[in-house]
Order: structure tokens, then sequence, then C-alpha cells
């Protein structure tokens, strides 16, 4: 039985989408062993088109917080360029390329899907 909009906690059908974005990973990260795509996964609250909860298949449990930190609350239908940025600036890792690419991704995956909806 699907849970109805109270349950859902306000969110319902329609209300939300999960974006996921991917980037290949390279040969040369920790990460490579396990996944040769990082994935990013938005929750995405579509009446307000903000990043409501952020996921990833990042390696330790520090890069996956410090990424749904810089994520969460974003507006998907903006430019992905402060969040692009924050990543060259503070991400010193060989898969900076690989959750940057996949940033990209995921936006340019919800812009598709709503060019497809208007």
């Amino acid at each position: 039985m699907a849970p109805n909009d109270e349950q859902a906690g306000g969110r319902g059908p329609g209300r939300e989408l999960i974006v996921i974005g991917y980037g290949k990973v390279p040969a040369t990260s920790a990460s490579h062993a396990t996944n040769v795509y990082f994935a990013l996964a938005l929750r995405v609250d579509t009446e307000r088109q903000v990043i409501t909860e952020v996921d990833s298949t990042a390696v330790t449990g520090l890069v996956r917080r410090w990424i749904a930190e810089i994520v969460t609350g974003a507006d998907i239908a903006a430019d992905p360029g402060p969040i692009l940025d924050r990543i060259d600036d503070c991400y010193l890792g060989v898969a900076a390329g690989a959750i940057k690419q996949a940033v990209l991704d995921a936006w340019r995956r919800y812009g598709a899907h709503r060019s497809s909806r208007h």
C-alpha cells in the first residue's frame, strides 16, 4: 500500500523525483576497485525545484556527507557552477572529475525531464 501525502511527509506523486547522475571514476582512484562509475542520487522537490536529500557512492562516509552538505538545498533549475567551484576548491582527490561529471549529468537529466514535460 502506497503512503498518502501525510504519511510521506507532505510529498506525494508528482511532487518529487529521484534524479541520478553518473561520472566515470579514474582507474587511479581507490573507489575504482568497487565502482567504475560514481553515482549521485538526488531527491528533488519538483514544486520548489530544490534538492532535499542526497546520496552517493563515494567510498568514505566523510565524502558522502560533504557532498550531501554542498548539494542539499540547491536549486536544480539554476546553474550548478557554484557547486562545481566548491568541489574544485575543496576536494583534493582524483575522483573530483567524476563527482563534477555526476553533478552535471544529474542537472542535465533533470533539465531534459522538465523540457519533455512542457
